[in-house]
């Protein structure tokens, strides 16, 4: 493998060793910024609108540290308290005067990294392991957990490789062996860290991704092989193997879309230093080019406004904007020429002060403005993609600025973050929520709020099946609540199809969340005057069960056609556990002998869940917020169809948008649900069919195999006295 190296002169070294203020000028960066890089950013900045921005951004941060004492303070402290707080900003100013030195060539900033380093220096090799450490966690020494040590080396050392030509030999040996040596071996070798070190998961990519960028600075061929290969240097764990095992083949990370933003920036910025010191290694064209895969795929699992969808632990203020996605989208582009992606570096207007960031600066200078295009999408998840999946159906409304988005997951459990919510929908229209996901239960580094951890809440609702878009068994969460034993399963797909314009569906099965249950759900996007979801939620089972349909909606309840009985006085929590302990029980109701539905307003539109019903079932409204002593949860709404002693049961429901309503020229329109009946036609071991029926007479019968087939297979049906045939999985009938 071909290494950079550090030229040295004995007389010069000689020099530096009797002066002890001499510097080794044949040091240029070697991992996202070369000297050529830096001299054509100093001459563009006022050519580029993106990068004059955002070098302002940089130079304006740096030069405000440097009016300020440097203070490196003992770690005393959780996420947000002041030591906490007071090292993120460290390291962040550190880069930023790093490449303020490399750009402006102002030595005054090189020399505040390298004071700054010192100060560490003194006091790192000698602290304890964190004082507020958690049991179960890898702890770090500067932060509570090693994950925050492994963000602030991967910055730390970008900012020594920037301003290392202008430190003294004796100063660079005591940074070194002091800052960079010593956290690199407490991160990869101790026993804190060589756990977290090895492990497939976003904390072992940041991990993998500080020491190898530190071996490739330190010239240190041991540290970057284990980066790569992993401890043993046996490529069974290390950089490359979680390239392999975390990414499906479509690009989706198996922790989710927030996990995803989270865990590109090591992955791209390693990828990046690797592949200008190693360059024979073809990084970027690995797994079939799957990092740009990536960055595109996690780009789509956004709403209309970029914000990533709730899957799993995730906390929703996070979109595309974060500097995160600004490195990967920056990176894909000057390593795959992906003009797709310049609409969202665009938007981001801001760019990395790298060579990536200069060619997408000039990429975008003269581009008229556009909009980043979001496609419908099945997506694999999975190393082999084997492991189930996401559907994405967009589909626009007859209002050209309106679309439904409609996400169907039947993905793998997704490791410790990931959610109980096995064949979960949401369903937004442009950015706003319809059917939602709580996402996950955290105020992060809020210090008064746990810690700024995640809080108890978020295993005791957040990750239930109950807090949910899904079915509930028996008031128990999918694989009772066990991510271990979830992680061993993954629901299948029975079919998917994107390709028809009326038409995007996807059909999946889930046979392990519940002993003895199996689980099959199949999601349609239906175009129409506007387009509507028809969901089907089939039920099998030798033994009867409480079979619960939860939806989690966003507005303000407009109507039902069903009388309930609503709390007026008192409220009681729904359920003892399993995440029903959380939901305060508002109302409750019988259901409707054929037909029931439940209609809300979320800001200008109306949208109404109609369910197949019979009088046995019942209905539940609910409220987050019982047994919150804290107020830690959002109070946020649900409704519930509960169907009770059952071994087989379908559940079959339109979500319907429609209607409008201008609260400025308080006007009105269609704010009933047009939908009229809807009927299971035939439901056996192969074959589903479902009609339903709109007041105008509109009609749309979708008859679907309950097994897989391939698109030559042909299959018939008689329905009524009548037959009917098709080829592949699914058809359509529209009268």
């Amino acid at each position: 493998m071909k290494y950079k190296t550090i030229k040295a002169i004995s007389l010069t070294v000689l020099f530096t060793v009797l002066s002890g203020n001499a510097f080794a000028q044949d040091y240029a960066p070697l991992l996202l910024l070369s000297k050529a890089e830096a001299k054509n950013i100093s001459q563009h900045l006022g050519d580029y609108k993106a990068l004059e921005k955002s070098f302002s951004k940089v130079k304006k941060g740096a030069d405000k540290a440097l009016e300020k004492p440097i203070e490196v303070p003992i770690p005393v402290d959780n996420g947000g308290g002041y030591s906490h707080e007071k090292h993120k900003k460290n390291y962040r100013e550190m880069y930023y005067s790093g490449l303020a030195f490399q750009v402006t060539g102002d030595k005054k900033y090189a020399k505040f990294v390298e004071d700054m380093l010192l100060e560490y220096a003194k006091i790192y090799p000698g602290l304890p392991l964190h004082p507020k450490r958690k049991a179960e966690q890898n702890s770090g020494k500067l932060f509570w957990q090693g994950l925050n040590d492994c963000v602030w080396l991967v910055h730390g050392i970008q900012a020594y490789d920037l301003v290392k030509e202008n430190i003294s030999a004796q100063n660079r040996e005591t940074i070194e062996r002091d800052v960079f040596k010593s956290m690199a071996a407490f991160l990869s070798e101790s026993e804190s860290g060589k756990d977290t070190f090895n492990k497939i998961h976003n904390h072992g990519t940041w991990a993998v991704a500080a020491v190898g960028m530190t071996g490739y600075v330190l010239n240190d061929k041991d540290m970057v092989e284990r980066a790569l290969y992993g401890s043993a240097k046996d490529k069974k764990t290390g950089f490359i193997k979680q390239i392999d095992l975390l990414f499906s083949p479509d690009g989706y990370y198996s922790e989710g879309p927030y996990y995803q933003r989270y865990a590109l920036q090591p992955f791209m910025v390693f990828a990046e230093a690797i592949n200008r010191n190693q360059p024979e290694l073809k990084i970027f064209d690995y797994r079939n080019q799957i990092l740009r895969k990536a960055t595109n795929t996690v780009l789509q699992l956004t709403d209309a406004n970029g914000y990533f969808f709730p899957i799993n632990d995730a906390l929703k203020e996070k979109n595309f904007m974060t500097e995160e996605l600004v490195f990967a989208t920056n990176i894909v582009y000057e390593n795959y020429n992906e003009t797709a992606i310049l609409p969202v570096i665009q938007q981001q207007g801001e760019i990395s002060i790298s060579g990536a960031g200069l060619k997408s600066a000039e990429a975008i200078q003269n581009m008229k403005k556009q909009e980043f295009v979001k496609n419908p999408m099945i997506i694999a998840d999975g190393p082999e993609g084997k492991s189930g999946g996401l559907a994405l159906f967009r589909m626009h409304t007859k209002k050209k600025d309106e679309q439904l988005t409609a996400v169907f997951k039947f993905a793998s459990q997704g490791m410790g973050h990931g959610h109980f919510d096995r064949l979960g929908i949401l369903l937004y229209n442009n950015d706003k929520e319809i059917l939602q996901d709580y996402g996950a239960a955290r105020f992060l580094n809020v210090e008064s709020k746990s810690g700024g951890r995640y809080l108890e809440e978020n295993k005791t609702w957040a990750q239930a099946s109950v807090a949910h878009n899904t079915v509930i068994v028996d008031e128990k969460s999918h694989y009772d609540g066990d991510w271990k034993e979830a992680e061993k399963q993954a629901p299948h797909t029975i079919f998917s199809d994107i390709s028809n314009p009326a038409i995007q569906i996807a059909s999946a099965v889930e046979s392990n969340a519940y002993a003895g249950v199996e689980m099959q759900r199949t999601v349609a996007l239906i175009e129409a005057e506007t387009p509507f979801m028809l969901d089907i939620l089939s039920l099998k089972s030798k033994e009867s069960h409480q079979y619960d349909l939860n939806f989690m909606y966003s507005g303000q309840i407009m109507e039902t056609d069903f009388k309930y009985e609503p709390a007026v006085t008192a409220l009681s929590p729904l359920g003892k556990a399993n995440g029903y302990q959380h939901l305060w029980k508002l109302a409750e109701a019988k259901a409707n002998p054929s037909l029931s539905k439940f209609t809300w307003l979320n800001d200008s539109r109306f949208y109404t869940i109609s369910t197949l019903t019979d009088d046995t079932n019942k209905i539940v409204m609910t409220r987050l917020g019982a047994n919150d002593p804290n107020f830690n949860l959002r109070n946020e709404s649900g409704y519930m169809v509960r169907a009770s002693d059952k071994k087989n049961y379908t559940f079959v429901s339109i979500i319907e948008p429609h209607g409008s309503f201008d609260p400025k020229l308080e006007s009105v329109q269609d704010p009933h649900s047009k939908v009229e009946a809807i009927q299971i036609l035939k439901q056996d071991d192969n074959y589903t069919a479902v009609l339903v029926t709109f007041k105008n007479k509109k009609s749309y019968t979708l008859l679907f195999a309950n097994k897989k087939t391939t698109p030559a297979t042909k299959h018939k049906m008689t329905i009524n006295g009548k037959n009917t045939e098709w080829k592949g999985s699914y058809t359509l009938i529209t009268n």
